[in-house]
């Protein structure tokens, strides 16, 4: 090679070296999973499809279990420094309690985990670009606007791409992560196997931004036949979630939508509920179904899913961002142990399992209680609110949700809630 040769040709000869890891997908997963390895000391490239980060309407919300697992991480400070938002305390108004009770029993976040102040929140365009920018501050490859994504698992998994100018990508590596979300490609072609649980609710959702919004901390709403989660954001800005039941998955569709959602969102019990339909959406309205996956084994020989690749739990709870970190938290510690071998990575497979049947189970008691058309839903919805005060199980239930679902007693997330609140 000359030193003539375009800077465009000595990049693509480059590509075609050997890496430690070769990650396809660079969102949150992806782009946590790289600065820490490279911080490590490994050489890592990422793939990613996008050249700048779209607002997807999901992945805002870290709870202080994921939070927890961004500093083990070390990147809890690039959020922070990106302009997150740290909640000690959420709010569960309903339509039949006094908004200053409400306001007077929260949900204490920042209590959950010792040296934890709370959940904390970050618009996905956002907190995506702090994770890439850190990454290659500590040495990361990262490629945009990738495409044709190919890889053979093995001993010495291969990926070949296809860059933006549409010139050829060849890696070989030492591990391919598939951290490239929900339809995932690697998943499908090493062939790990999805299962699915059917959607048991809706959600829609947009970025807002006025004022008047609730600006000191994060909410749970409920009211009639919907279910409301807020996170508040920084500049005057308010993430809202609508939660309707599958049966009007419709309902915030077509060029009414947007008003037909800012309308249905002033809830009588919110004190800022007119202020939050008056708002201004800064991004799009999009509804999307309120399922859970999983996979049983989220490795392959060489190859190893984090993220949405791995499945994902019903949004209702707002645990993604959180399932990620933890994903790449274990699949980081697997590998400074030593492992780069499929065996590496039962454990993690194994403890994964475990956690998203907890979470879907906690999920389906939410959705059991907020969005099931049922004729007892008003008699459903009082039973949860009376075992948050009452119920030992639903505290621990709670804790799972906000400090971990490792930390939940069993009890509390072998369905027993939930049929309970069924049965109201």
């Amino acid at each position: 090679m000359t030193a003539k040769q375009p800077a465009r040709i000595q990049e693509q000869m480059s590509m075609r070296e050997a890496v430690d890891v070769a990650i396809v997908g660079g969102g949150i997963a992806g782009g946590a999973l790289a600065s820490a390895l490279a911080h490590d000391g490994l050489g890592v490239v990422v793939l990613e499809a996008s050249e700048r980060y779209e607002d997807r309407v999901r992945g805002e919300s870290l709870m202080p279990w994921g939070v927890a697992e961004a500093r083990g991480l070390g990147v809890e400070k690039l959020f922070l420094d990106a302009g997150a938002r740290v909640s000690a305390t959420w709010v569960h108004y309903d339509d039949d309690v006094p908004p200053d009770i409400s306001v007077a029993n929260p949900i204490p976040a920042g209590m959950m985990l010792p040296g934890i102040p709370g959940s904390l929140n970050l618009r996905h365009p956002e907190a995506c670009s702090a994770l890439r920018e850190g990454a290659q501050a500590a040495g990361v490859r990262f490629l945009t606007g990738v495409s044709d994504v190919t890889l053979q698992a093995g001993t010495r998994p291969t990926v070949t791409a296809v860059d933006h100018d549409g010139m050829p990508i060849e890696l070989g590596a030492r591990l391919i992560v598939g951290a490239d979300g929900r339809n995932s490609t690697v998943r499908r072609q090493v062939g790990i196997e999805l299962s699915r649980h059917e959607a048991t609710n809706m959600v829609g959702g947009v970025i807002l931004e006025g004022d008047g919004l609730c600006d000191d901390h994060d909410f749970l709403a409920s009211s009639d036949d919907l279910f409301m989660a807020s996170f508040r954001q920084h500049d005057r800005q308010l993430r809202v979630y609508l939660c309707p039941s599958v049966e009007q998955k419709g309902r915030f569709s077509g060029p009414d939508g947007i008003s037909r959602f800012l309308r249905e969102a002033n809830f009588k019990c919110l004190p800022f509920g007119e202020a939050i339909s008056n708002a201004t959406p800064i991004g799009p309205l999009a509804t999307y179904p309120g399922d859970d996956t999983w996979t049983t084994a989220p490795f392959a020989p060489g190859v190893v899913l984090v993220g949405d690749a791995a499945g994902w739990n019903n949004p209702i709870i707002g645990q993604g961002l959180s399932i990620a970190l933890r994903d790449v938290r274990m699949v980081r510690d697997a590998i400074r142990d030593g492992g780069w071998g499929t065996g590496a990575f039962e454990a993690y497979g194994l403890e994964r399992i475990e956690r998203m049947r907890r979470l879907r189970t906690a999920a389906m008691t939410m959705a059991a209680a907020m969005t099931d058309e049922a004729d007892n839903r008003p008699a459903r919805r009082a039973k949860f609110l009376e075992l948050q005060q009452t119920e030992p199980l639903m505290a621990g239930l709670m804790m799972g949700i906000y400090g971990g679902p490792e930390n939940a007693p069993p009890e509390a997330v072998d369905g027993r809630l939930q049929k309970m609140i069924e049965a109201a």
